[in-house]
């Protein structure tokens, strides 16, 4: 009988294992991940070590930086070996960047990180590895150079997202990225923002349409998401163009309305939209752009409550108004949070329950009429199936299923 002996799960039992594999990541004719981190002064032993074990060699770490509570995650390798701490920083609007702003941090992530900055992601923009007997000094040059902050970790504000808006996309029906600035400059979020004060975490997102690109239906506490009033514009004359052109078939395009909104008359060759059953599904619009607009009159709908992670499990965003402009929700948002919290010293909400778990527990009604001092209702008609993958047209969905079926049959046989 052979006896197995278990390695101690330590860098140097399983990096020069590690090394060898990752030749591998290096061999094809992409880019490599590894040759550009070898770059750096980053331990890729560390790396390596954790694919040889089949484990990562990463846990939890802990640090201590000046007058400062949230935005760096510090962890050290299991035997203590290397430890590392990265900064969260708060990005531009829409995460567009100018060169001179990547340049100041690109000379940041040099001087006192590893020169390795990873930019995609909704948490912030991250910088690996600053070296720990330096964060205050970086937490100064990050505020004072880079024109920046740290932030975005535990239980406080995390990075606010917003789309791309009118930077760059047609749909977009508010300015999603000066909104994010207003959100973030008001008095109350910008003194909560470097304070680790409440029960969880909570995110806003700023959509400029339903297509809700942000996600800020279910993946956001605080979503504001552009919409319009009434029934889309339709320019009847280019739509027929586009009929002709085979373009747009118009009997699917009101087959295909999930609120029945759209008709169609064959003999005048004219498409009526129901501006009263408009859910603002945007599925007409995405099939016959720009033949077919959103309406004039523009608003921003604003749900409250959304989250993946909660202590009641995930749940979508409630409509709670339709407003025209962001400031008009702020004393709704100051007024969620504080009794959020306030709750908490009553005992009603417990560490970890997300701002939907709250409302949950005392109730929407109670919630929007004597907590938020609302009288009047105003929902915003948003289309049910707003949410992840809503994208996807109906046809669409219906092919990604057939296939997924043809995948199931294909492995396990075809069910009774």
């Amino acid at each position: 009988m052979q006896v197995r002996v278990k390695k101690p799960l330590t860098v140097d039992e399983y990096a020069k294992q590690g090394m060898e594999m990752l030749k591998y990541y290096e061999s094809g004719p992409w880019p490599s991940h590894v040759t550009e981190l070898k770059k750096t002064k980053y331990p890729i032993e560390a790396y390596a070590a954790g694919l040889a074990a089949g484990k990562t060699m990463w846990a939890a770490g802990s640090a201590k930086i000046r007058y400062v509570y949230t935005g760096f995650i510090a962890r050290r390798t299991r035997d203590g070996k290397i430890s590392e701490l990265h900064f969260r920083v708060w990005q531009p609007s829409g995460y567009l960047y100018s060169t001179e702003k990547l340049r100041k941090l690109m000379d940041f992530a040099d001087k006192y990180g590893l020169g390795l900055l990873e930019i995609a992601g909704q948490q912030g923009l991250m910088i690996i590895s600053i070296r720990p007997e330096v964060a205050d000094e970086a937490v100064d040059y990050l505020r004072n150079v880079v024109g920046t902050d740290i932030g975005a970790t535990g239980d406080t504000i995390r990075e606010l997202a917003a789309c791309v808006g009118p930077a760059l996309c047609e749909f977009a029906l508010y300015d999603t990225l000066e909104a994010r600035d207003r959100f973030m400059t008001h008095p109350k979020i910008y003194e909560w923002m470097s304070n680790q004060l409440f029960p969880f975490k909570f995110k806003a997102k700023f959509s400029g349409c339903p297509f809700d690109c942000t996600r800020a239906v279910h993946r956001a506490d605080f979503g504001f998401i552009g919409v319009w009033v009434g029934a889309p514009e339709v320019d009847q004359e280019l739509l027929r163009k586009k009929i002709e052109a085979g373009e747009v078939d118009p009997a699917r395009l009101a087959a295909n309305c999930p609120s029945g909104a759209i008709t169609w008359d064959p003999e005048k060759k004219e498409l009526k939209i129901d501006g009263t059953r408009c859910k603002k599904s945007m599925h007409c619009i995405r099939a016959a752009y720009p033949a077919i607009k959103p309406g004039k009159e523009r608003k921003i709908a604003v749900v409250v409550g959304g989250h993946v992670k909660g202590r009641f499990g995930g749940k979508m965003g409630k409509p709670l108004a339709v407003v025209n402009s962001v400031e008009e929700a702020m004393d709704w948002v100051v007024k969620t949070v504080e009794s959020w919290t306030e709750y908490m010293e009553k005992g009603v909400v417990k560490h970890k329950d997300r701002i939907g778990d709250f409302i949950m527990k005392v109730g929407f009604k109670k919630y929007v009429t004597e907590i938020l001092g609302l009288k009047e209702e105003k929902k915003p008609t948003l289309h049910p199936s707003l949410r992840a993958g809503a994208v996807l047209d109906d046809e669409e969905r219906t092919m990604w299923a057939n296939w997924a079926s043809k995948l199931v049959e294909e492995y396990f046989g075809r069910r009774p």
